[in-house]
């Protein structure tokens, strides 16, 4: 189309990297926020309230910000533009836009009117009387506008992915959480009490999302398609067709995360203590799952003759997710308490608010793998049309959470519903495998390989555990916050070096793989 020469002639391991250190970036800000709120709100009932409330925003943002638009948008754009031309493609663009804006701002219309029930949708356990449900639709009422602001966001990092625009799309990932970290940063500075800092938060939430919006339209400059009145055009309802599936399929991970969440809201604190666990999971997933949706599938997208190369591109797209996910998964299982403890004990959130979130970490970690190579996987069904697929993959994701979680349910806080989450993971890769174009790319994996990167993870996350063993006196929050701190990031990155030389010794040196 019209990108720049050079942004077009990218390879697929240098965009693909610089859209994951985007989204890791992001999600990096994004954490660092949720360790303010944990110090603002803690762990009680008014985060549990804050949480549930943020869940649907939060939900939006990482589906949209994880490329969850691309699936119907990325494909089709694209064969527009091959069968009609540019001008066509743009003027698709342009309609997409302008459908998805009035789409974006009823549904905030309708959380709106209907937040209390929008909240028990969430979380059935705050009916009758509980003093949460109130204040979690006043918070959800005021952050809802943000769900609007980022569709319309989204809309236009697709537009921008398929143009191959790769490094506006990883600025735009920052830009939510950059807003909402300054918003904290002035908030820090007032005496709020628990309450009224949750007020405030829940309109920095909305606040963030129109800045997201505006981030977008400014990396839109130079290809910006303009605004058309949409028609309901074959185009348009093919998108719309596609649309639905594409986004309840990339936002598996997240609906998971929401039954859960409808599992833990039973549990005093256990929504808060699984929140925390699962924005430390969603770290290393973050990375996969962005470079998978913006620039994964276009590249699969793009070939549209040669199935055999389709498919080595997903099957190599999915070793480079299981070389990054096994090591995290690794090093969460032997580092989940000094991680939480010092990175969350501090004002409001106590030594065992953090015990139960390492718990629930461990368990998330199990099914972090199988959800790593199934967000790349996803990519390989989308490309060829597939949408029914992983939408059943997708349902039965979330029953599959439900159940474990009823089987579970007897484990101490938050630990039954993370290991729910986890099954749920790991039945929608295997899901998955009833898509012909996913079977073909999983035969076209290495298995070699993957067991060997399996082996250096294992050997890392040996040596990482004698490390934090060797500092444990060290790895306590407190007045030595910093001293700790810096002794977790200096275990973590000698145990990525570790890694790195494992991987080289065994033959399976990630950059390379990444450059095949």
């Amino acid at each position: 189309m019209s990108a720049p020469a050079a942004e077009t002639a990218s390879p697929l391991p240098r965009a693909g990297l610089l859209v994951g250190l985007g989204a890791a970036g992001s999600r990096i800000l994004g954490f660092v926020r949720d360790v303010v709120i944990a110090a603002f709100i803690g762990a009680g009932p008014v985060a549990d309230a804050f949480l549930v409330a943020f869940r649907l925003p939060n939900l939006v943002r990482r589906v949209l910000a994880d490329g969850g638009l691309n699936g119907a948008f990325v494909p089709l754009f694209l064969h527009i533009g091959a069968e009609r031309g540019p001008v066509a493609a743009r003027r698709f663009a342009a309609e997409s836009i302008a459908a998805t804006a009035l789409l974006g701002f009823g549904i905030v219309a309708l959380v709106t009117l209907l937040a209390p029930l929008v909240v028990l949708t969430l979380a059935a356990g705050y009916a009758g009387g509980d003093e949460r449900l109130p204040l979690a639709a006043s918070y959800l009422r005021l952050s809802a506008p943000f769900i609007g602001f980022s569709l319309i966001a989204a809309l236009l990092t697709a537009f921008l992915s398929a143009e191959r625009r790769f490094s506006a799309v990883a600025a735009i990932a920052l830009a939510a959480n950059v807003v909402l970290l300054a918003f904290l940063a002035i908030l820090s500075g007032l005496a709020l009490d628990e309450r009224s800092a949750a007020t405030w938060l829940a309109l920095g939430v909305g606040l963030s999302g129109l800045l997201q919006l505006v981030a977008a339209m400014a990396a839109s400059r130079g290809v910006w398609p303009g605004l058309a009145r949409p028609h309901w055009s074959p185009d348009m309802r093919r998108l719309f067709a596609l649309g639905g599936p594409a986004l309840m399929a990339s936002a598996a991970p997240q609906l998971m995360a929401v039954a859960a969440t409808q599992l833990a809201s039973a549990i005093p604190s256990a929504v808060s203590w699984f929140y925390y666990a699962e924005r430390l999971f969603q770290l290393p997933l973050s990375f996969v799952s962005l470079a998978a949706g913006m620039v994964v599938l276009p590249e699969i997208a793009a070939r549209a003759a040669g199935a055999d190369a389709r498919h080595a591109v997903a099957a190599r797209a999915g070793e480079a997710a299981l070389a990054l996910s096994l090591p995290a998964a690794a090093a969460f299982l032997v580092l989940a308490e000094p991680m939480a403890a010092v990175l969350f004990v501090r004002g409001a959130f106590s030594a065992h608010d953090a015990a139960m979130t390492a718990i629930a970490l461990k368990a998330l970690a199990v099914g972090l793998p199988a959800a790593a190579l199934a967000r790349v996987f996803m990519q390989a069904a989308f490309a060829e049309g597939d949408m029914r697929v992983p939408v059943m993959a997708t349902l039965g994701s979330i029953a599959a959470t439900l159940l474990a979680g009823l089987i579970l349910k007897g484990l101490s806080g938050a630990t039954g519903v993370a290991l729910a989450m986890s099954a749920g993971l790991i039945a929608n890769a295997a899901l998955l495998l009833l898509s012909p174009a996913v079977r073909q790319a999983a035969a076209a994996l290495d298995a070699g390989r993957i067991l060997r990167l399996g082996l250096a993870s294992v050997v890392m996350a040996v040596a990482v555990a004698g490390l934090a063993a060797w500092g444990a006196g060290s790895l306590t929050p407190g007045r030595n916050g910093l001293v700790s701190l810096a002794l977790l990031a200096a275990i973590c990155l000698a145990g990525l070096a570790l890694y790195g030389v494992l991987c080289v010794a065994l033959r399976v040196d990630p950059r390379r793989l990444l450059r095949h």
